[in-house]
C-alpha cells in the first residue's frame, strides 16, 4: 500500500497455499524503525525485542490483510500473488475480474479480514484475562488490537490507493456513473488535502481549539502521517488530472458492471 516496492536478493519468498507471497527486505527495515518509534516508550521488556515483536504483528497484520485481497481474487477465478514491502503491501492479479462489483468486493477484503484479525485478538484478551500473562504476550496483544484497528481504519479512507479509495470508486462504476475514477481521485484528493493541512496545523501549535479534538487521537495525523497524506494529495490530483485527459473508467455498455443483486 505505502512504499517503493524493489526487489532485492534478500527478498523472502515462500507458498502460502496456492498463493506465492514474497517480502522485500525494506519491509522489515522500515517496520523495524516504525516499530522502535511505538515501542520506545513501554516500561517493560527489552526494548530489541519489544521491536522484534511489533515486527512479527505488523507481518502477520498485513499479510493476513493481503491475504484477504488474494483470496477474493481466486474466487473469482483470478490468479494472485501477494507481495509485502515498506510500509505495507499488496495484492496483485494479472487479469483482475472485468465485474467493477467483482473488483468492489476485492477491495473490501482486505478490510474485512484485518476486522477479522481484530476480532480474533479481542477474543483473545478476554479469553486470557484472569491469566498472568508475560509482559510480552501482552504488548504482542496490545500490538495487534492497535495495529488492526488503526491499519484497517486508515485503509477504508477514501483516497486512492487505499482500499476505500478503491471501493469508492468501483462503487460509482457500480451504478454507472460517468467518470467514476475523476470523482474518486477528486475525493481523494480534496481528503487527502485536509488531513495533510490538519496534521502540518497541529504540528505548528497553529490548530485552532475548536478543531482539536474533531478526530480521534489514533487518528489525528503526526509528522509521518502528514507527509503520507501529502503525497497522497499530489498522487490523486495527479490520477484526476490523468483521468480527465483519458476517461479510461467509464462503464462498458455490456452489463457485467451491474450486481446480480441489482439486475
Amino acid at each position: 500500500m505505502i512504499g517503493v516496492d524493489s526487489r532485492t536478493p534478500l527478498d523472502v519468498k515462500f507458498p502460502l497455499g496456492p498463493i506465492p507471497v514474497r517480502v522485500g527486505a525494506l519491509f522489515w527495515v522500515f517496520n523495524a524503525i516504525f516499530g522502535y518509534m511505538n515501542t520506545r516508550g513501554l516500561p517493560e521488556g527489552m526494548l530489541v525485542v519489544n521491536i522484534l515483536i511489533w515486527v512479527a504483528c505488523v507481518f502477520v497484520s498485513i499479510l493476513g490483510h493481503e491475504l484477504g485481497h488474494a483470496l477474493a481474487y481466486r474466487l473469482f477465478g483470478s490468479w494472485a500473488a501477494i507481495s509485502l514491502h515498506g510500509f505495507g503491501g499488496y495484492a496483485v492479479a494479472p487479469d483482475p475480474p472485468r465485474a467493477a462489483w467483482q473488483r468492489m468486493l476485492v477491495a473490501l477484503a482486505g478490510p474485512l479480514a484485518g476486522f477479522v484479525l481484530f476480532g480474533i485478538t479481542v477474543a483473545i484478551m478476554f479469553a486470557t484475562s484472569g491469566a498472568a500473562l508475560h509482559f510480552y504476550a501482552r504488548h504482542a496483544i496490545q500490538f495487534m488490537l492497535w495495529i488492526n484497528l488503526f491499519w484497517t481504519v486508515f485503509n477504508l479512507l477514501p483516497i486512492l490507493p487505499l482500499d476505500g479509495g478503491n471501493i469508492c470508486r468501483e462503487l460509482l462504476a457500480v451504478f454507472r456513473v460517468r467518470s467514476a475514477d475523476v470523482i474518486a481521485a477528486g475525493l481523494g484528493f480534496g481528503l487527502a488535502t485536509l488531513m495533510a493541512v490538519y496534521g502540518a496545523l497541529d504540528y505548528a501549535n497553529l490548530l485552532p481549539p475548536v478543531l482539536t479534538d474533531v478526530l480521534p487521537w489514533w487518528l489525528r495525523p503526526g509528522t509521518l502521517m502528514t507527509i503520507w497524506f501529502a503525497m497522497f494529495a499530489v498522487n490523486n490530483f495527479q490520477l484526476m488530472q490523468a483521468a480527465r485527459r483519458q476517461r479510461y473508467y467509464d462503464p462498458p455498455d455490456d452489463d457485467t458492471d451491474t450486481p446480480p443483486w441489482r439486475r
